[in-house]
């Protein structure tokens, strides 16, 4: 259950900023590399994970609320799933 709703949360996030468009690279790559250690999530990279979301989180918390919002979630689930 908490996979398919960080699943969902990643879906809407990517829908997200898919809309606003305006991200630099770098931010950009944050969000490819989230992805990835996300689908990874019984590997190695799972701190990595948590630190993302929040990094991402950060990043959106001026211009994009809906994003800023998403990100947080995701943030929040992975550190209750002890990532």
């Amino acid at each position: 259950m908490t996979k398919e709703r960080i699943n969902k949360l990643l879906t809407e996030l990517n829908r997200e900023l898919h809309k606003a468009g305006d991200f630099d690279a770098e931010t950009r790559e944050l969000l490819r590399q989230l992805n990835d250690d996300i689908d990874r999530l019984a590997g190695d990279t799972e701190s990595s994970a948590l630190d993302r979301a929040r990094h991402l989180e950060s990043r959106f918390a001026a211009d994009h609320p809906v994003a800023e919002r998403l990100a947080r979630e995701l943030a929040d689930i992975l550190a209750k799933m002890g990532i």
